[in-house]
C-alpha cells in the first residue's frame, strides 16, 4: 500500500533532499509533504484570494473557507465562508477590504468584508437618492463595487440606450445607513472596468471605450465628485488595476500587458515586447514581476522590459495569482496551489498542493 501511495505522488511537485526551499520536479518523495490536516483547505477547493503581510504572515480565502498562518501552515487558523455561484460584480479587494455585490441590479445586495474575508456582512441599499432613472434605458446593471473607506463603497452603473446616450451612474453607498447617494453621472460611451481608492478621496478607474477600442484611465481627488479626463492607455481590454502608496498604477490586461505610470496614472510605460502574463504584481515604482505559464518574470525599468528569474512550466501551470510584500518576500497561488518564495522568485516552495491523498 505504501509503494501505490508513493506511485500516487510521484510528479508532484517536492522539496528536495538537499535545498529545501527549491522546487525538484523530477525527485521523487518519499513522505507526504504537506501535514494532513490542510485537506480541509484543499479538497474541493478553489483559491480566490490571498496575501502576505509579512515574511511568514498570510490570510487569504477559497470559495468554500478562510485561513490565516504566521508560519506557513506548521499551524493555521481557519472558518468557513460560503459565496453565491454567480455574482453582479467581481470580487474587489482594497486593503484589508473586500466587497462584491450579489442579488439583481433591481435588488442588489453589497456583500463585504474588512478583515481580509475573515468573517463577512450584508446589506442592501435601503434607498438611493436620487432614484435610478430606467425608462429611457434599456439596460441597467451594477457593474462595479469599491470601498473608498471602511464606511462607504462606491457602487458605478452602467446604463445603455438605444441611441449614443449611454450613462455612467455613481453612487456612495454607506453600509451604516444604508442609504445610497448619488456623487457623479456621465452621459457618454465610456464603461467602467474597475475602480480602487488609495484613501478616502483619491482613486481611480479604468475606462473602456468601445468606438476607440481602448481602455482609459480616470482620476478623482475628492471621493468621486469629480473625475479627470480619461487618458488612454492602449488599444486593449484592460481588467486590472493596482494603486500604490506614492502615485504609482499599474493596469493589468487578461493574460496580456501590464502596463504601469508613476505619476498618477497621467504617462504610462508599455512594455517593449508582447507578453502574455497571467497577472502582475507592482512593488514599486520600478519593480513589477509577473507570472506566465511558463515561467516566472521581473521588470526593474516600470515594465518597459522583462528577465526571466525561473522557469518550469510544470510549477507555473494555472498559477493565477501574485502578491509580494518587498521585493524578496512574495507568494503565488491559483486553483488548490499556493507557493512562497523569500528571494524574488528565484526559489519557490511549496504550502498548499492537491497531492493525491489530499484529495481522497
Amino acid at each position: 500500500m505504501k509503494n501505490l501511495y508513493l506511485l500516487l505522488v510521484m510528479g508532484a511537485v517536492a522539496w528536495g533532499c538537499g535545498d529545501k526551499d527549491r522546487f525538484m520536479v523530477t525527485s521523487m518523495p518519499t513522505t507526504p509533504i504537506l501535514d494532513s490536516k490542510l485537506k480541509g483547505l484543499i479538497k474541493d477547493n478553489s483559491i480566490l484570494n490571498v496575501r502576505l503581510d509579512s515574511t511568514v504572515g498570510i490570510r487569504g480565502f477559497s470559495d468554500k473557507n478562510y485561513f490565516e498562518t504566521a508560519d506557513q501552515f506548521l499551524n493555521f487558523s481557519s472558518g468557513v465562508v460560503s459565496f453565491p455561484k454567480t455574482r453582479l460584480t467581481p470580487l474587489n479587494y482594497s486593503r484589508n477590504f473586500v466587497v462584491y455585490a450579489s442579488g439583481t441590479t433591481a435588488s442588489p445586495v453589497i456583500n463585504y468584508s474588512l478583515d481580509y474575508g475573515k468573517t463577512w456582512a450584508a446589506v442592501a441599499p435601503k434607498s438611493m437618492t436620487p432614484a435610478l432613472n430606467t425608462t429611457t434605458y434599456y439596460s441597467t446593471e451594477l457593474v462595479y463595487t469599491a470601498f473608498i473607506d471602511s464606511n462607504n463603497i462606491m457602487l458605478a452603473y452602467q446604463q445603455k440606450a438605444t441611441t449614443d446616450a449611454d450613462s455612467r451612474q455613481y453612487y456612495k453607498f454607506n453600509i451604516a445607513t444604508t442609504a445610497a447617494q448619488r456623487v457623479i453621472y456621465f452621459d457618454d460611451a465610456f464603461q467602467p472596468l474597475n475602480m480602487q481608492f488609495a484613501n478616502n478621496k483619491t482613486g481611480w478607474m479604468l475606462l473602456y471605450k468601445p468606438s476607440a477600442f481602448s481602455t482609459y484611465i480616470s482620476k478623482t481627488t475628492d471621493t468621486g465628485r469629480t473625475w479627470s479626463e480619461p487618458v488612454v492607455i492602449d488599444n486593449h481590454v484592460i481588467n486590472g488595476l493596482q494603486v500604490g502608496t506614492k502615485g504609482n498604477v499599474a493596469a493589468i490586461e487578461d493574460a496580456g500587458k501590464v502596463y504601469i505610470s508613476p505619476d498618477s496614472g497621467v504617462t504610462w510605460k508599455k512594455p517593449a515586447v508582447e507578453l502574455k502574463l497571467t497577472h502582475a504584481y507592482m512593488v514599486n515604482k520600478a519593480v513589477v514581476y509577473g507570472v506566465t505559464s511558463e515561467g516566472f518574470v521581473k521588470s526593474t525599468d516600470t515594465g518597459v522590459t522583462w528577465n526571466t528569474v525561473s522557469d518550469n512550466w510544470y510549477e507555473y501551470l494555472n498559477m493565477k495569482k501574485i502578491h509580494f510584500q518587498d521585493e524578496q518576500n512574495g507568494i503565488m497561488y491559483g486553483d488548490q496551489k499556493l507557493y512562497i518564495t523569500a528571494d524574488g522568485g528565484v526559489n519557490w516552495k511549496v504550502l498548499l498542493y492537491p497531492y493525491p491523498y489530499m484529495l481522497e
